[in-house]
């Protein structure tokens, strides 16, 4: 799934995102962005069932996909990253289920309970981060 947000600020803070570096701008926002969505990746965590922990313990935040992940990945944004479990086939038969099993979900779960809070957290935190980069030069 999928999550574009658009958002507008003040022309003030589109000025100084615009005069920063493009490494400026991913040291700044990167952070930000994983800072602000790890409590949905700790959720997840403590969701996953656990029969022997390896699926728990795959899920990451980051800014790269596995090999297989990236292949069918298609960018939406200029900084991204992913929440979620690493390329277990176990985590979708857990999330969906199969004829042979149950689904257990936890991924939607984590995800639904956390969202609001991460863009929440990603904007504050954010524009401080842009505005204090910008102050920097």
């Amino acid at each position: 799934m999928k999550v574009k947000v658009t958002s507008t600020g003040t022309k003030d803070i589109a000025r100084r995102l615009d005069a920063m570096s493009k490494a400026l701008q991913r040291k700044t926002i990167i952070p930000v962005l994983i800072k602000n969505t790890r409590p949905i990746a700790d959720d997840m965590r403590d969701k996953a069932p656990r029969r022997s922990g390896q699926l728990a313990n795959s899920v990451t935040v980051s800014t790269r996909l596995s090999p297989h992940q990236a292949t069918v990945n298609e960018p939406i944004a200029q900084f991204e990253v992913y929440v979620g479990p690493g390329p277990l086939p176990q985590a979708i038969q857990e999330e969906f289920g199969n004829e042979h099993q149950p689904a257990e979900p936890f991924i939607r779960p984590a995800y639904d309970a956390g969202v609001d809070r991460a863009l929440r957290g990603i904007a504050e935190d954010g524009i401080a981060a842009i505005l204090a980069a910008g102050k920097k030069g």
